[in-house]
């Protein structure tokens, strides 16, 4: 027998995620990606990023950027490299649906586990887990990891127990950065062959 799940009545929609209101929520418009059907690409694609030229770095949170490398709009997962100064940190979230990890440089971890991953170091993360990403104070130079998400992403508004606070996914970073390239006057439509 499946579960049922009632509707929640008076939620609480504030965010704490122990960033002092620095964690963006995302407000999109669709869920869509802006194609016709006929123009998104179900081929094999490379894309290049470069950690070098600040413009491609999309901001994220408070001290963390991310480059695109995929926007799966079947899934709604997607693949960033994500960068972030020592001592900064994305909010607790849930994630709906597995992640790899490979870090390439710096040092960061969950405040959940204790673990610490340092460049070369892969994870591997089941759907269903909480927990909160710290780029360690003591990390030499800006943590920069590959994430390859199967799914979106919940945003806690408190560590444990907590609450929803927002929703992310591959249309809501899809969204997201092609708002940073319009500002950035970078061109846009070089987005569309990173939709998948």
């Amino acid at each position: 027998m499946l579960p049922t799940f009632q509707a929640a009545k008076n939620i609480d929609a504030t965010f704490d995620s122990g960033l002092d209101g620095q964690m963006p929520i995302t407000a999109f418009s669709n869920f869509t990606d802006g194609l016709e059907p006929n123009r998104r690409s179900r081929e094999h694609f490379i894309t290049n990023t470069n950690l070098d030229d600040d413009r491609l770095w999309v901001p994220y949170a408070n001290g963390v950027w991310f480059q695109p490398c995929c926007f799966n709009v079947t899934s709604g997962g997607f693949s960033v490299v994500l960068k972030g100064l020592p001592g900064s940190m994305v909010g607790t979230h849930y994630h709906v649906g597995t992640v790899h990890g490979y870090t390439m440089r710096g040092h960061w971890r969950y405040l959940e586990h204790d673990w610490i991953a340092k460049p070369g170091t892969y994870i591997y993360e089941p759907a269903g887990e909480a927990h909160t990403l710290v780029i360690t104070e003591d990390s030499p130079e800006p943590m920069i990891t590959l994430f390859v998400v199967g799914g979106g992403l919940v945003y806690l508004d408190k560590a444990v127990n907590g609450g929803f606070a927002a929703y992310e996914d591959g249309f809501t970073l899809l969204e997201l950065t092609r708002k940073h390239y319009r500002e950035a006057g970078l061109d846009v439509t070089k987005l569309d062959a990173l939709i998948r």
